[in-house]
């Protein structure tokens, strides 16, 4: 991811987006997938680095413990042309650099990048659709070839307004989240300036349009007036989202059902709705509130993964 500034976000799980930029700024790029993991790691399979022939790169393989490793090696497999698999920890060649308890990690760096290949993966992921590449000689269990998949990147929508809406929009932008933030009030839209936050006024006493929400969507509701969940919660409710919260005390949140009972919503929808938001109950400061909801949401989000390597071809 790009930050504001023009600099990339360095440990983000999404690489390609910079290996797209250096080949077309004509730099060679090493794509590093992890395709074994004998024992326990840090990083899923399918985690992946992407390191430019001037030794700048994105993503991470570990906890910090073998990233510049990883770096000396795709620079030698960019200056030979040839990809290679390459093992950490335990039973590699490398004695200087052991994993934690004992474990052994694989990597699979592929120097034969397609320009045409990344781009298209690329192109759905920016819109909003699931991609998968061919990762050549790798898989999770032999030599052969493995499929990458690519989920959209993570977005967050809240709306809200004050300082709870802020901490946790700010907060979603820095964990990695594509962040949104929609609010009447003007002051809590220009708080998350210059943050890289997307930032949508909803205008008080028009139609409101819908939440643009999709699978990998959470919407969160940060609103005291209750009275603007009228309208926007049974707009997010016709959406895709993975998770659906509001803020507010357990009292709140039964008057919340029973206003949505009352405009006809079945009690499906209505149990989609997580209140109060988070896995924290009483907490009160704009940061503590605004951690709790982001701690529920990827919770929600991890129980719902999927694998993002697996054998086969695309």
């Amino acid at each position: 991811m790009r930050n504001p500034d023009g600099s990339w976000e360095k440990f983000d799980d999404y690489v390609l987006d910079f290996a797209l930029d250096r080949i077309r700024a004509d730099h060679k790029v090493a794509l590093v997938t992890l395709t074994t993991i004998e024992g326990s790691s840090p990083r899923p399979l399918g985690a992946q680095m992407a390191v430019s022939q001037s030794g700048e790169w994105v993503g991470y393989l570990s906890g910090g413990c073998i990233e510049r490793a990883v770096v000396a090696e795709a620079l030698a497999a960019l200056d030979e042309g040839r990809p290679r698999r390459v093992r950490y920890g335990r039973g590699s060649k490398y004695l200087d650099i052991q994993l934690p308890c004992g474990s052994a990690i694989e990597l699979f760096f592929d120097v034969d990048l397609s320009e045409r290949t990344l781009a298209a993966v690329d192109s759905r992921l920016a819109s909003r659709q699931p991609a998968s590449m061919r990762i050549g000689g790798a898989s999770a269990s032999s030599d052969g070839p493995a499929v990458r998949r690519y989920r959209p990147r993570r977005r967050l929508i809240v709306a809200g307004i004050g300082p709870g809406a802020v901490q946790l929009a700010k907060l979603a932008h820095c964990s990695g989240f594509a962040t949104v933030l929609q609010s009447p009030d003007e002051s809590t839209r220009a708080a998350v300036s210059g943050y890289g936050i997307e930032t949508v006024a909803i205008e008080p006493g028009t139609s409101f349009p819908g939440f643009a929400a999709d699978a990998w969507t959470a919407i969160v509701f940060m609103f005291h007036d209750h009275e603007w969940e009228k309208e926007l919660i049974p707009a997010a409710l016709r959406t895709d989202a993975f998770y659906i919260g509001a803020m507010g005390s357990r009292r709140t949140h039964r008057q919340r059902l029973e206003m949505l009972e009352a405009q006809g919503m079945d009690e499906a929808a209505r149990a989609r709705i997580r209140g109060p938001a988070g896995v924290y109950a009483g907490v009160k400061s704009a940061p503590d509130v605004a951690i709790s909801i982001l701690a529920e949401i990827v919770q929600v989000e991890h129980a719902l993964g999927a694998p993002l390597i697996e054998a086969g071809d695309t």
